[in-house]
Formats: C-alpha cells, sequence, structure tokens
C-alpha cells in the first residue's frame, strides 16, 4: 500500500568539513530518575528509593574510616611526644615521668595558672644559673671530704697551739722564778768572790727596771777598794778583767760546768792579782776542770799538767807535756 502522503524531507545546510550532531535535552528537563535509568534501566523507580539509605550508609563508613585514619595519625603523633617528655624527663630532670604519672592524683582545685607562673620563672631562674655541672655531686663530695680533713687538721693545730701557750706559760713562771733564784744566788757569789779578789771592795749586780725578768739587762756596778761606787766601763783593764773573773766563779758556784776553758785571763793582772786569781781558782778545782791558756809563770806553776807549743826546726811544731806533780816530786827528792 502506497503512502498516501509524503513525509516531508528536511534539509540541513552543513558547512564544508562539518558533519551534523543531533542536540539532546537540556538537564534541566530530565528528571530525577534519569541517569538511575541510563544505568541501571532493569530498576524501577522503587529500587532506587531502596538504595538511597545505602548509600547514605558507605558515605557515614567513609567518613567514619578518615576519622579514624586521622585519630590514628594524632595518636601517633601524641605517643611520639610522649615519649620526647619521658626522654627529656629523664635526662633534664632525671626523673621517671610514666612512674610519677601513676602516683598523680588530679586535684580539681589546682591552679594550674599559677603553677604555670612558678615554673616559667623557675626556668627563667634555671636560665640565669647557667649550665649545670653534672659533676657537681662528685666534686661536693670531695670537697666535703677535704673541708673536713682540713678541719681535723685545723682542731689538731688550735689545740697544739693552746697546749704550746700553756706550756710556754708554765715555762715563763718556772724560768721567772728559777732566774730570780740563781740572780739572787750569783749576785751574792759575786759580792763574795769580788771581796777576795781585789781585797775588800763592793760589787753589786742589778736587773733592768719596768722590763721582764727574762728580757731585762743586767747592770754591773763595782767599787774597788779606795774607789767610789761607779759603773765597771770606767775600769782599768785589770779591774776589769778581775770583775770579770768574780763573775765567772760566781756563776760556777751557783751552778757547775764540768770544764771551763780561760784565755789569757790573767794577762792584765799584776803578779799580787794574779796570786788572788790562782787561790781563788783552785777553790773549784774539785768540782771542774779548768784548761787556761797563759803565758805567766804563776799561773802554769799552779797547774797539774803542762803542755807547750815548740818550733825546735824551723816550719815544724812539736808538742811537749810536763807532769808537774811529777817534776815537783823529783825537785823535792
Amino acid at each position: 500500500m502506497q503512502r498516501s502522503q509524503a513525509r516531508p524531507q528536511r534539509r540541513y545546510l552543513l558547512h564544508p568539513g562539518k558533519t551534523r550532531r543531533r542536540r539532546r535535552p537540556k538537564a534541566a528537563t530530565r528528571g530525577p530518575d534519569y541517569f538511575q535509568q541510563k544505568r541501571h534501566p532493569r530498576v524501577a523507580g522503587s529500587d532506587l528509593a531502596t538504595r538511597r539509605p545505602l548509600q547514605q550508609r558507605q558515605g557515614a563508613r567513609q567518613a567514619l574510616a578518615r576519622r579514624r585514619e586521622e585519630l590514628r595519625l594524632r595518636s601517633s603523633e601524641l605517643r611520639i611526644k610522649i615519649e620526647n617528655l619521658c626522654e627529656r624527663a629523664q635526662t633534664d630532670y632525671d626523673s621517671d615521668l610514666l612512674a610519677l604519672y601513676d602516683d598523680y592524683e588530679d586535684d580539681r582545685s589546682t591552679d594550674w595558672t599559677q603553677m604555670e607562673t612558678q615554673a616559667t620563672e623557675l626556668r627563667k631562674k634555671r636560665q640565669r644559673m647557667g649550665n649545670i655541672n653534672l659533676e657537681a655531686i662528685s666534686e661536693q663530695d670531695r670537697l666535703q671530704e677535704r673541708f673536713e680533713f682540713l678541719s681535723n687538721q685545723r682542731d689538731d693545730l688550735q689545740r697544739a697551739a693552746s697546749s704550746i701557750k700553756n706550756t710556754i706559760s708554765r715555762l715563763d713562771t718556772t724560768c721567772r722564778k728559777l732566774f730570780t733564784e740563781t740572780f739572787v744566788q750569783v749576785r751574792d757569789n759575786f759580792r763574795e768572790f769580788f771581796r777576795k779578789l781585789f781585797g775588800g771592795g763592793r760589787a753589786e749586780l742589778f736587773l733592768e727596771e719596768g722590763v721582764d725578768v727574762l728580757e731585762a739587762g743586767i747592770e754591773i756596778v763595782a767599787r774597788p777598794p779606795g774607789k767610789n761606787l761607779k759603773s765597771i766601763s770606767l775600769l782599768s783593764g785589770g779591774e776589769k778583767a778581775l770583775t770579770a773573773v768574780a763573775l765567772l766563779f760566781a756563776v760556777f758556784k751557783a751552778k757547775a760546768a764540768p770544764f771551763c776553758i780561760l784565755d789569757e785571763v790573767d794577762a792584765a793582772l799584776y803578779e799580787n792579782n794574779i796570786d788572788r786569781f790562782a787561790s781563788l781558782l783552785k777553790e773549784f778545782v774539785g768540782s771542774s776542770q779548768f784548761i787556761i791558756i797563759t803565758h805567766c809563770k804563776r799561773t802554769m806553776a799552779i797547774a797539774d799538767l803542762l803542755y807547750g807549743i815548740t818550733m825546735q826546726e824551723k816550719g815544724v811544731s812539736k808538742t811537749v807535756s810536763v807532769q808537774m806533780k811529777d817534776l815537783s816530786s823529783e825537785q823535792a827528792a
């Protein structure tokens, strides 16, 4: 059967090199189920309504997964910070932060603002103190040991000094007493021997006044027969020698010595004074030995043993000894 009326043909004018495209309806004219029907052509409109909650749950699940990942990363960061804080506390303060946290009790009344202010002030003080000396404790122990040692030494020295001072005080007292007693005895002996050597006269010993007895000077005053009382510095050489001999024998009588050496004592004496000196010397022969260096024959005559130095040959000295007792016995025979 032939068509009664022919369909009018549409003609399109195309530019050279271009093809004809069919226009699709705009998205605004498409219904909400357009894409769902295109993807799932077999799904009816009621099935699409049931899948929407499932998609929402999947979205919530994905959000929870992202949140869980964020929390996991945050937990790792906090764990690293805790480890760093524990290491710093152990290194800087020698404290176990975890052990301290176990004993920590949360007090709601704690003013954390004030605690932070105090912590800041303490940090500033520590910075002003400078670097921390890790050997301070050991150095303190060594210094304490050194201090105790030096303290003991100081105490020993103080005790020793106190003991020495007490000993010196006792010695000073004893020396003053003995010196005073000996001085009185020597003064009396000096008076006696001075009269024997000079055949009279007067002699005195005086201590310097206003000075400690142990540090005072001694003044000798001698008055030979027929002369006024005067200082020993104004006497002649022979008188000075006899006065010194009288003082020497006065000391010998107070405190005898085992031996005594007299060098040219009689050099300035006259013969009469030499005889008095020899007679006084004989009184001490029984308690002391005397070595006398002299050129006086009268003094040699009272010796028990005589030594002489001769030079029979030039440049050659020879010692000669003579027993005076043997010589006197031979002369008597």
